[in-house]
C-alpha cells in the first residue's frame, strides 16, 4: 500500500512518467523524417464501436503500439470495417472520420469490404491458414487439405480486401501534403505493400509482421501462387521489419530458396527489380510509463486485494488466449509433473491461469478450449482436496486483473509453441513485486532480448518445463533480485520508443533520401 501512497512523490515515478512518448518523441518523428506524412495500415481500427454507443480501444499491448507509433507520426490510418457496427457506422458517418486516439487523434479511413469478402478474407485465409502456417500448427500428415475452400478464401477474401485496402491507401496517399510514408501492420495484409508501390512509385512503404516468419520448407505449405504472391506484395516495401534475427534470417531464406532472388546476408537485404528491399528485426515493446502508472491504479490495487484472500504460499500464473499456439495444455502437464514429483508442494502452490477465449467462431479453437478444461479438472480431480485446487481457471477479459497477477506471481509460465515477439513477459518482468521468476519458451520472440535472465524452456518439454518452475520456485533471494534487476533494465531500455525511433532511423538512412533508394 505504500506504493499507492507515495506514488506521485515517488522518483521513480517521476522518472517513468519523463519516458512517456508524447511530444518529444512526436518532434523526434517530425524532425527525422521532416518531408513525410504517414499513413498507419492495419485491419482494425484504433477504436471500436459499442453497441451502446461511443467507442472502446481494442485490447492488447499491438494496439497500444499503433496508437501510439500513430499519434507520434501524426499519421492518417486505413483500417477495414470488420463487423455490422462498424459497417452501421460508416453507413451513418461516411468512411472517413477523426478517431481518438491515446491524448490526440487520427484521420481514420474505413475499407467497406461485403461481410462475405471479409469473412473469407480474415476468418478463414489469414486465421485458418496463414496463422497456422506462421505458428507451426499443422499436423502436416493430415492437415492442411488445400481444398476449394481455401482457393476461394484466397481468390474472393484475401486478394480482394488486400486490393480494396492498397487502393484507399492509394488515395489517401495522393491528398497528403507530402512523400507518403506508408506503414503496414501484419499478416492480414501482405499483397498490400506491392500494390500501393504500383500507384504510388515515390511512397516509402514498410511493413511489420507481428508473428513468427517461418522457414522457406514450411512456407510450402502453400500452394506456389500463394506463397510467391505473398513475397511479391511484401517485396513492394522498402523495410519489411519482424520480431527477431531469427524471423529475418527465415524470410531472406525464404525470398533466396523459394523465389530465387539475390541475397546479401550481411546487409540484409533483397534485391528485386533494381530495388532494395532491407529487412530488419525490431522486437515490439510497451509503454513503460503507462504500464506502470496502471500497475499502481486503483483498480488494480482492488483486484490485489481480492487475490490475497486466497492466495496460496507459492503462485504460479499464466495469462493468455486459449490459442492453441501459446501452449496452455503442455504447461498444466508440466505442472502435473512438479505435483507429482515434489509432493512437499501440494497445498502450498496453485496454478492460476487467467485465459481469455479467442476465436471461439472456428471448430479448432472451440475444441483446444474443450482441451484446455478437461486437462485442468484431471489434473484437480487427481491431485486436489482439503480446500486445495491445484489450478485456478479463470476466464476473461479483465486488464486489472492480469495486472494484479503479473505483480504477484511468484513464476509467470509463458511458454508457447512460437510466439511472434509476446508482450505478457515484458509487463510481467516491469511490474512484478514478489521477485517472481519467469519460465519462457524459446520459441517466443522475446527470449532473444530476456533469454540470459529468465528460465529457457523447449516449449515441448513437459519435464524440462516442469523443472524450470521447480526452479523457479526454490530459487534464492539474492538470484532472483539480481535477475530481475536485469530484465526490468532490458524493458525499460527496450521500450515502445525504442521500438518507433530504430523504425524511424532506418527509414531516414536507408531510404527517406529523395530518389537514393525508393522505388
Amino acid at each position: 500500500m505504500t506504493a499507492v501512497v507515495n506514488r506521485n512523490q515517488s522518483p521513480f515515478m517521476d522518472s517513468v512518467e519523463r519516458r512517456r512518448p508524447g511530444g518529444s518523441m512526436k518532434a523526434y518523428v517530425s524532425r527525422t523524417l521532416p518531408h513525410c506524412s504517414a499513413i498507419v495500415v492495419s485491419n482494425r481500427a484504433p477504436h471500436e464501436p459499442r453497441p451502446e454507443g461511443g467507442f472502446t480501444r481494442g485490447a492488447g499491448g499491438v494496439v497500444t503500439a499503433l496508437l501510439t507509433l500513430a499519434e507520434v507520426a501524426s499519421a492518417d490510418w486505413v483500417a477495414c470495417a470488420r463487423n455490422d457496427a462498424e459497417r452501421e457506422l460508416v453507413s451513418r458517418q461516411g468512411a472517413t472520420w477523426d478517431s481518438p486516439l491515446i491524448r490526440t487523434q487520427t484521420r481514420l479511413h474505413y475499407v467497406t469490404p461485403t461481410r462475405e469478402q471479409y469473412d473469407q478474407y480474415y476468418s478463414v485465409f489469414a486465421n485458418l491458414v496463414l496463422w497456422f502456417v506462421q505458428h507451426y500448427l499443422w499436423d502436416l500428415a493430415h492437415q492442411p487439405i488445400i481444398n476449394g475452400r481455401v482457393h476461394r478464401a484466397w481468390k474472393e477474401g484475401y486478394v480482394q480486401v488486400n486490393r480494396q485496402v492498397a487502393e484507399k491507401v492509394i488515395e489517401v496517399g495522393r491528398q497528403l501534403p507530402n512523400r507518403p510514408l506508408v506503414m503496414v501492420h501484419d499478416y492480414q495484409l501482405y499483397l498490400v505493400p506491392q500494390i500501393v508501390r504500383s500507384q504510388l512509385p515515390g511512397a516509402i512503404i514498410t511493413h511489420f509482421i507481428h508473428i513468427p516468419w517461418p522457414t522457406p520448407q514450411y512456407w510450402k505449405v502453400l500452394p506456389r501462387e500463394m506463397r510467391s504472391a505473398i513475397l511479391t506484395g511484401l517485396l513492394g516495401c522498402d523495410i519489411v521489419g519482424f520480431q527477431s534475427s531469427l524471423d529475418v534470417r527465415n524470410f531472406l531464406m525464404t525470398c533466396e530458396e523459394n523465389a530465387g532472388l539475390q541475397v546479401d546476408e550481411r546487409e540484409k537485404a533483397v534485391l528485386i527489380d533494381g530495388r532494395v528491399v532491407y529487412a530488419r528485426a525490431y522486437p515490439i515493446s510497451i509503454d513503460v510509463a503507462s504500464t506502470t502508472r496502471l500497475s499502481f491504479s486503483h483498480g488494480v490495487m482492488v483486484e490485489e486485494r481480492k487475490l490475497r484472500e486466497w492466495r496460496p504460499k507459492q503462485l504460479i500464473v499464466r495469462i493468455d488466449r486459449t490459442d492453441p499456439s501459446k501452449n496452455i495444455v503442455r504447461g498444466f502437464l508440466a505442472y502435473e509433473k512438479l505435483l507429482a514429483h515434489h509432493p512437499e508442494l501440494r497445498g502450498n502452490v496453485q496454478f492460476w491461469a487467467f485465459l481469455q477465449p479467442s476465436r471461439q467462431d472456428v471448430a479448432v479453437y472451440r475444441s483446444y478450449l474443450r482441451r484446455v478444461r478437461q486437462a485442468a479438472t484431471r489434473i484437480n480431480n487427481q491431485f486436489g482436496g482439503q480446500g486445495w485446487v491445484p489450478i485456478r481457471l479463470e476466464f476473461g477479459e479483465n486488464q486489472r486483473k492480469a495486472m494484479a497477477a503479473l505483480r504477484n506471481f511468484d513464476v509467470l509460465v509463458v511458454n508457447p509453441v512460437y510466439d511472434g515477439l509476446n508482450l505478457v513477459v515484458k509487463e510481467g518482468a516491469l511490474v512484478n513485486r514478489s521477485e517472481g521468476m519467469i519460465v519462457l519458451s524459446e520459441n517466443a520472440g522475446a527470449h532473444e532480448e530476456l533469454q540470459p535472465h529468465v528460465l529457457s524452456i523447449n516449449p515441448f518439454d513437459i519435464m524440462a518445463t516442469a523443472q524450470a518452475m521447480y526452479d523457479g520456485l526454490m530459487m534464492s533471494g539474492a538470484e532472483r533480485r539480481r535477475r530481475n534487476e536485469a530484465v526490468r533494465e532490458v524493458v525499460r531500455t527496450n521500450d515502445i520508443a525504442r521500438w518507433i525511433t530504430r523504425q524511424v532511423q532506418d527509414i531516414r538512412e536507408l531510404v527517406a533520401v529523395p530518389g537514393l533508394r525508393a522505388g
